[in-house]
């Protein structure tokens, strides 16, 4: 076997029967099949919708794909687009199934129709001002109630608790004050309704009471 070197500028392949001539500078400047790097703008075959292998994508596919993902998610896991960014208009509706938890950050709200509180049934002596804004708790005996969770300082909390007395005395926490310093005189086997306000972050409740309700 023979061995040595050719030296041309240009090379002729036949193509189909017909002969085809190529510039060797051409040849030496096509990409490798390993780690190509292309120039101008190369094109590819668009892969199906839904593809998923090592197959290359092209800007096709891959807008195709983002257009399907973003229909199959918008209602689910995407919110559908709202023009009104600012979210600041007066015309916004909530149906009664929407639920608000948290400071929410709306000024001048303005309440057409009823506006309801859940009552919280307390289970404990604790009264923590962050489940609700009127309360409920029947008492058998002595008991201590505690106030726990108010606003920060400046902001206003104010609740209700309804209050069901079968027997005991009740004990209000020391920062509680009642007309003329005097907490009022409950009926065993009434109910009672108890009105608190604090806006200094707890450090002193005004309370009233309306006292001796048949049950």
């Amino acid at each position: 076997m023979a061995y040595g070197k050719i030296k041309a500028d240009a090379i002729i392949y036949d193509n189909s029967g017909s002969d085809v001539e190529v510039s060797t500078a051409d040849i030496t400047n096509k990409a490798g099949l390993a780690s190509p790097t292309f120039t101008g703008t190369p094109a590819a075959p668009t892969a199906a919708q839904g593809t998923n292998t090592t197959q290359i994508a092209t800007t096709a596919f891959v807008n195709a794909e983002i257009a399907a993902d973003l229909t199959a998610a918008i209602g689910s896991t995407v919110q559908a687009f709202d023009a009104d960014t600012a979210k600041r208009d007066t015309s916004n509706t909530f149906t009664g199934t929407n639920v608000f938890q948290g400071t929410t950050g709306v000024t001048d709200l303005d309440v057409a129709g009823a506006y309801r509180q859940a009552a919280d049934a307390v289970s404990a002596l604790d009264i923590n001002l962050s489940q609700s804004n009127y309360f409920t708790k029947t008492i058998n005996g002595n008991s201590t109630f505690t106030f726990s969770n108010p606003g920060n300082s400046g902001v206003a909390t104010t609740f209700t608790l309804e209050l069901t007395h079968t027997s005991g005395t009740v004990t209000w926490p020391a920062s509680v004050k009642f007309p003329a310093d005097t907490a009022p005189t409950l009926t065993a086997g009434k109910t009672h309704l108890f009105m608190f306000v604090t806006d200094d972050g707890g450090t002193r409740y005004r309370g009233a009471a309306l006292a001796d309700y048949v049950n």
